[in-house]
C-alpha cells in the first residue's frame, strides 16, 4: 500500500510537569510501534513527552473516549492520573465538556471534571493491596522486607489497574535516594509487570513529599497514580488522613480515599501547552 508524509495534529498538556503529547484518534487511524513512541518522546530528537495519550472511539458509548497510553519508553500503561486530568482539559477545550466525562483506560473507568479554570478532579480505580493484584510473585503480604548489602528496606504495595510500590523514608525524598531505591526494588525478579517506585516522607497527618521513579519513564515530576497510590496505602497503615497534600517536585496534588471499597479521587491543574503537526507516513493523507 502507498504512503505519504501527511500532518498528524497532536496537542502537549502537561499536569505538575508531567507532560503528555495527546493524539486524537477517534476518527482517524493511527497505531505506534514501540519505536515510533521512544522516537516521538526523545526530548531532543522528538516532541518530549513522559507518556503519549491516544484517544480512541470508547467500547461503551456513555464515555468520551478510551485512552490508550504509552511511557515514552514505548511500553504500555494501564493508568495515568495526571494524564486523566490532562484528558479533561483538553476535551473542555475541544469538546465543549464542561461538566463530568467518562474515560475508557485499561484499569477501567475513570471519571473526570474541571473544578476551576486550570483545577480538574479525576477518579480512579478503587486500590488493591494484595501483592498478587500488582503481579507480585512469592510474596503473601505487604509489608515486603528487601536487603541489599547493608540496606534493608520495608515496601508497601497498592494496585490502582497499575503497579505501585512504596518505600517510606525519614528523610526528605531526593533523586539519587530514590533511584538507588528503585535499583534495588525495581529489578527484582518477583515483579512480573515491573512497577512504579514511590518514595515518601510524611511531614504531618495531611502532608506528604514524594518522588516516583515510573516504570517506562524514569525519575518524572510528578506520578498522578503514584501519589494516589502513596496516599491510600499512608491513610491505610493510619499515618495520614484524608483528604491529604501529596507534595512532588512538579507541584501538589490532593488525594481523597474513604476508604477500602471506595476510589481515589485527586485534585491537581492541568495545562495546554502549545499544539503542533508531526510528519507521520499514512495511506490517506
Amino acid at each position: 500500500m502507498p504512503s505519504a508524509k501527511a500532518g498528524l495534529p497532536f496537542s502537549k498538556l502537561e499536569a505538575l510537569g508531567n507532560d503528555f503529547m495527546l493524539i486524537d484518534a477517534r476518527r482517524r487511524a493511527f497505531e505506534a510501534d514501540e519505536q515510533l513512541v521512544q522516537r516521538w518522546g526523545d526530548r531532543r530528537l522528538g516532541v518530549g513527552f513522559d507518556q503519549m495519550l491516544i484517544l480512541r472511539k470508547p467500547t461503551d458509548p456513555a464515555h468520551a473516549c478510551r485512552v490508550d497510553i504509552r511511557n515514552c519508553d514505548g511500553s504500555r500503561a494501564e493508568q495515568c492520573g495526571n494524564g486523566m486530568r490532562a484528558v479533561a482539559l483538553w476535551l473542555r477545550m475541544n469538546a465543549g465538556a464542561n461538566g463530568p466525562v467518562l474515560l475508557e483506560t485499561p484499569a477501567g473507568t475513570v471519571e473526570a471534571a474541571p473544578e476551576a479554570d486550570d483545577l480538574f478532579r479525576a477518579s480512579l480505580t478503587v486500590p488493591r493491596f494484595e501483592p498478587a493484584a500488582l503481579g507480585l510473585s512469592g510474596v503473601d503480604a505487604f509489608p515486603w522486607s528487601l536487603r541489599a548489602g547493608s540496606e534493608a528496606l520495608t515496601v508497601h504495595g497498592a494496585s490502582l489497574g497499575n503497579p505501585h510500590l512504596l518505600v517510606i523514608s525519614h528523610d526528605p525524598p531526593d533523586r539519587d535516594r530514590l533511584e538507588r531505591v528503585a535499583g534495588i526494588v525495581g529489578g527484582r525478579p518477583e515483579l512480573t509487570r515491573g512497577a512504579n517506585i514511590g518514595l515518601a516522607r510524611i511531614v504531618d497527618r495531611q502532608h506528604v513529599t514524594l518522588r516516583v521513579f515510573e516504570r517506562g519513564a524514569g525519575p518524572t515530576r510528578a506520578c498522578g497514580s503514584g501519589a494516589s497510590a502513596a496516599a491510600a496505602m499512608l491513610i491505610r497503615l493510619g499515618h495520614v488522613d484524608s483528604p491529604v497534600n501529596i507534595d512532588q517536585p512538579g507541584g501538589r496534588l490532593v488525594v481523597d480515599w474513604a476508604g477500602d471499597g471506595s476510589p481515589v479521587v485527586t485534585s491537581g491543574p492541568a495545562r495546554h501547552v502549545f499544539e503542533g503537526v508531526i510528519a507521520w507516513p499514512t495511506a490517506n493523507p
